[in-house]
């Protein structure tokens, strides 16, 4: 480690603290008095210096936070305006023209994305509180995201269908069923904020110490087909 600082403010401190003790004992240390002066006024003109630019720094900080601001103010403006011309051009008989005139690329046409996938490969575990646990799979197109899962169930073969949950994931646990037939059936579809993909089923079979299994599964079209 130098013994005179490296970092420039570090330094001038040092100096300021140095100078004034050499000049004293200049003699005794074997420096001379014109060396000293030089270093003096070296230390001043660096000092001076240095106030100024970090004068000079602040100025510079305030003004860039001042540009940045106006800047982003200025761009959500602009970007208010473009909404309000492609707003106006939908109302035109030609929004070619006005998108033209104000140089600005037409919109491209979205295509819609597709539904998303179908469930698939149903497992179940019974656990030891008796509630049951679903995995499954599910495959969707590309360009298929954010997708949900509603789960109905059917308690007995001819029972109605009730909303049980909406499964973030491919898994859903399910223990308020009664039981009493000891077959339910889970109907489970894949779901985006748009579209719904094509639902499928799934049966279990639990009860008199067995451990639950799927008896029958698809599509809701194959089962009301059966």
């Amino acid at each position: 480690m130098p013994t005179v600082p490296e970092k420039l403010p570090e330094a001038i401190d040092w100096v300021g603290v140095h100078a004034p003790v050499w000049t004293v004992a200049e003699a005794t240390i074997g420096l001379e008095a014109g060396q000293l002066a030089n270093l003096t006024a070296l230390h001043a003109q660096a000092d001076a210096l240095k106030a100024e630019y970090e004068a000079l720094k602040a100025q510079c900080e305030a003004k860039g936070a001042e540009y940045r601001r106006t800047a982003r103010t200025m761009r959500s403006t602009a970007s208010g305006m473009v909404v309000q011309i492609r707003g106006f051009a939908r109302t035109t008989p030609d929004p070619k023209a006005v998108f033209a005139a104000a140089r600005l690329p037409e919109p491209a046409t979205r295509t819609p994305a597709p539904p998303p996938g179908t469930p698939t490969a149903f497992r179940v575990e019974l656990l030891e509180s008796g509630t049951l646990r679903f995995t499954f799979d599910c495959e969707h197109p590309e360009a298929v995201s954010a997708v949900t899962y509603k789960v109905l169930r059917q308690e007995g073969p001819d029972g109605p269908y009730q909303f049980l949950l909406n499964a973030k994931k491919r898994r859903f646990e399910d223990g308020s069923f009664s039981g009493s037939s000891g077959m339910v059936t889970y109907l489970v579809t894949a779901q985006t904020s748009t579209q719904d993909g094509n639902p499928a089923y799934f049966t279990v079979r639990f009860g008199g110490g067995e451990r639950a299994s799927i008896i029958a599964q698809g599509t809701a079209g194959e089962r009301l087909a059966s």
